[in-house]
């Protein structure tokens, strides 16, 4: 009987050895790569909804800029933003409140150039102001505020000293062609 015991312990002893082996090198690797496949498709899932979320946004800033382009296309040729925030401040009644303009031109790639205005404006009031800055950023022009500082002047708290810098996009001349002849 203790041969036979013997015997069966040592099979007991390599059955278990043989299921550790199996379970050590076969089972748990292809667990571990069932749980790894899984945390990358989980992160690829989340960067596929990214890239839809980015590529809906693209899309979106597309449609904004053609739509702008087209504005500015249909914008007139000699409009300028001076003229046109001279002639808003005339109508809106603060013409006299401007201090100072300063225009200016920077160019934006080929097809582009931004043309900016500073400005300063002493002695206006808000019932005044806010007109003229709203018909400033709901012009059909494509003019926008880019920096506005609004304090009210010492001597007289009722009104206000205002610096703003007012830009627009243009499309910039095309170059003219040698030898060609101006209408």
């Amino acid at each position: 009987m203790t041969g036979i015991n013997q015997r069966q312990l040592i099979w007991i002893a390599a059955t278990v050895v043989v299921i550790l082996a199996v379970s050590q090198w076969l089972i748990r690797p292809i667990f571990r790569q069932k749980a790894k496949l899984a945390t990358n498709i989980q992160r690829s899932e989340k960067r596929l909804q990214e890239l839809v979320r980015l590529e809906q946004l693209y899309r979106k800033m597309q449609a904004e800029n053609a739509r702008v382009e087209k504005n500015l296309r249909n914008r007139k040729q000699d409009f300028t933003l001076f003229a046109f925030l001279e002639g808003l401040a005339g109508r809106d009644g603060i013409k006299r409140q401007i201090e100072f303009m300063r225009p200016s031109v920077k160019s934006l790639g080929d097809m582009h150039q931004e043309e900016q205005v500073e400005m300063r404006l002493k002695g206006v009031s808000l019932d005044r102001l806010i007109p003229y800055l709203y018909h400033i950023e709901a012009a059909p022009e494509q003019v926008r505020i880019r920096r506005l500082t609004i304090r009210p002047q010492q001597r007289d708290k009722s009104q206000l000293e205002v610096n703003l810098v007012v830009v627009t996009r243009k499309l910039r001349k095309a170059p003219r062609v040698m030898g060609s002849k101006e209408a």
